[in-house]
Order: C-alpha cells, then structure tokens, then sequence
C-alpha cells in the first residue's frame, strides 16, 4: 500500500511541475511585455524587450 502511495505522489508532482515550465515569473506591462533581465539575457533565454501571447 505504502508503495501505491508513493506512486501517486510522485506521479502528481511530476505532471504538476510539468506545467510550471510554462509559467511565467516575471510581470508584463501594457502591452503584454517585458524586458528581459540580466540573469535571462546570461542564459540565452532572451535578448531584449519581449511580448507574452494570449491565449
């Protein structure tokens, strides 16, 4: 029993930080963007001033 337990637990945090990738942690302005930090632009994540799209 202790072992299904576990399962599933591991099974819900696997699919619940699955979809966190998606998440954005910074805020956007008026226009639905951003300009990207150092700390992004030091990844490569992005260059500049960037927009979000709506869905």
């Amino acid at each position: 029993m202790r072992k299904v337990v576990m399962i599933v637990i591991s099974l819900a945090l696997l699919v619940g930080t699955s979809s966190a990738a998606y998440a954005h942690s910074g805020r956007t302005d008026k226009n639905g963007g951003h300009k990207c930090s150092t700390k992004s632009k030091q990844k490569g994540l992005c260059t500049g001033y960037h927009y979000h799209k709506k869905k």
